[in-house]
């Protein structure tokens, strides 16, 4: 027996020195590409107490805890800040949330596996992979002023950031500039006046995490959009740490029926009907974090352990609460669609939703929609049709849904696969395409959906149609009709759609 297990040490040991020397040689991982938009991208993981509540009253058999009860709301903020854009990036947040175990164990927890060596070893793979990717936004930078000065590229940035009278949080960033006497030539929009920033709730899907779309929310960002992807707690992720105002800690993690305890015992309907309720009282959580930080009333206190939130005090009178957008990824746009029953209303002031590939086993999805609504389909989801709830096929529910709302778009990016919005495709490209057999780059995919995104934000602040949404009808039936009535018209980096949908 001693004899096996050391020859088992001894194995695992050679498996992961060969791992890590392959991984390490091979250029499998690639960072994060830059923004797309003009304006430089201030970051923010931000927790926050709420007034505590029960969801559902289902108790986790491991703990005996409330498996549904909301404590504090988790986001992580993408904003445009006032910096110019800067060659090289400052503080810029590790992509993996800290501990790397806590994501490890998580995902290894979500696909059955208890035994703490081989939760070690997901850890392992996870931090091999994913350890050196960083998000590329300024921690805690400045948010972007209402009159932020021009910079001419007569001079140092620093004398132009010392003369745009910023606050005193900021002398970290002011250092590190004189550190690289960092020069920058002119900004096509730092010399022009933004009004109030309009607003974007997002919401991610199953498994996923807050950062795992950070390329297409902190893009979105540096357009001129405040962003908050939240990090939800209802048992949907692989992990999460709840911080409470007293100082305690405890663990959030990926919930099965297996898991719960209830009275009467939970269906699979019930659950996913607890997650979804769970996530709409997040999403009005976050509207109200707008709302405050807008007010600056009183001092937002941010939980999260070594997160800073010097940058908060900046958000006051700067953020446009006529202007909130939803948005989500597959169990994240059925959410999303959710939150949109009889919005907008008080609680939920919002002007419209943006959907990634609509879930199919996530429930029902709700038709009662009366904003304008963007549900933008990879080709995957598109052509992998299910029965959907005896509805029928999966996508003729998701265009009557678009068509009844009389002005909405439903549209289908060709060569794309469900995780091409995500940031997976751009930090382990070779994996992502032998994984999913996508026919589309990653990048040009994300620049696709980024730019489309960016044009229905637009059109929902000055109704202009640009891009993608200035297209007619190509494929109305899409893959339930004829093969020869799907024409496929060209978006902005080359990549073809299908339109489905467009306003009546």
């Amino acid at each position: 027996m001693l004899g096996l297990s050391r020859n088992f040490l001894v194995l695992s040991s050679a498996t992961i020195l060969f791992l890590f020397l392959l991984i390490s040689l091979t250029p499998i991982t690639s960072p994060l590409p830059p923004y797309t938009g003009d304006y430089e991208v201030g970051i923010l993981d931000l927790e926050t107490a709420v007034e505590r509540r029960t969801i559902h009253a289902a108790t986790i058999k491991e703990t005996g805890a409330k498996a549904f009860e909301l404590e504090t709301l988790a986001v992580t903020l993408y904003y445009p800040s006032s910096l110019p854009p800067l060659p090289s990036q400052p503080w810029a947040r590790p992509w993996l949330p800290q501990p790397v175990s806590l994501i490890g164990t998580g995902y290894a927890r979500l696909i059955g596996i208890h035994w703490p060596p081989l939760q070690s070893l997901a850890t392992f793979f996870l931090w091999a992979f994913g350890s050196g990717s960083v998000i590329p936004g300024v921690v805690d930078a400045p948010v972007l002023s209402s009159a932020f000065p021009d910079v001419d590229g007569s001079g140092n940035v620093l004398t132009k950031l010392r003369k745009s009278g910023k606050p005193k949080h900021s002398e970290h960033v002011e250092e590190v500039l004189e550190l690289r006497d960092v020069k920058v030539g002119k900004g096509p929009k730092l010399g022009k006046k933004m009004e109030k920033l309009p607003l974007v709730v997002f919401t991610h899907g199953m498994a996923g995490m807050s950062q795992s779309y950070s390329h297409y929310l902190g893009s979105i960002a540096s357009h001129g959009y405040v962003v908050a992807a939240v990090e939800h707690r209802d048992g949907s992720g692989p992990g999460s740490i709840v911080h409470d105002p007293d100082a305690k800690e405890s663990f959030v993690w990926h919930l099965s029926l297996e898991d719960l305890t209830s009275d009467p015992p939970m269906t699979t309907e019930d659950l996913k009907t607890a997650q979804l309720n769970f996530r709409e009282a997040e999403i009005q959580e976050t509207i109200r974090l707008f709302d405050r930080l807008n007010q600056g009333s009183e001092k937002t206190i941010n939980l999260k352990p070594a997160s800073p939130e010097s940058a908060l005090p900046g958000f006051k009178d700067r953020l446009n609460m006529s202007a909130v957008t939803v948005a989500g990824h597959s169990y994240g746009a059925t959410g999303a669609l959710q939150a949109l029953k009889n919005a907008p209303n008080t609680k939920m002031p919002i002007n419209g939703a943006m959907m990634l590939d609509p879930g199919k086993g996530s429930g029902p999805l709700n038709d009662k929609i009366e904003l304008p609504t963007l549900v933008m389909q990879s080709g995957e989801w598109t052509e992998k049709q299910v029965e959907f709830y005896g509805q029928g096929k999966h996508f003729e529910v998701v265009r009557k849904l678009v068509e009844n709302t009389g002005m909405g778009w439903f549209m289908t990016l060709k060569g794309s696969a469900h995780p091409s919005c995500t940031d997976a495709p751009l930090i382990v490209p070779w994996i992502m395409k032998l994984a999913t057999k996508t026919t589309l780059d990653g990048r040009v995919a994300l620049r696709e959906y980024i730019d489309t995104s960016v044009n229905f934000l637009g059109y929902l602040n000055n109704g202009e149609k640009k891009g993608m949404l200035s297209k007619e009808v190509s494929s109305a039936a899409g893959p339930i009709g004829d093969s020869e009535k799907r024409v496929r018209v060209q978006g902005g980096f080359g990549a073809e759609w299908e339109v489905h949908v467009v306003p009546k």
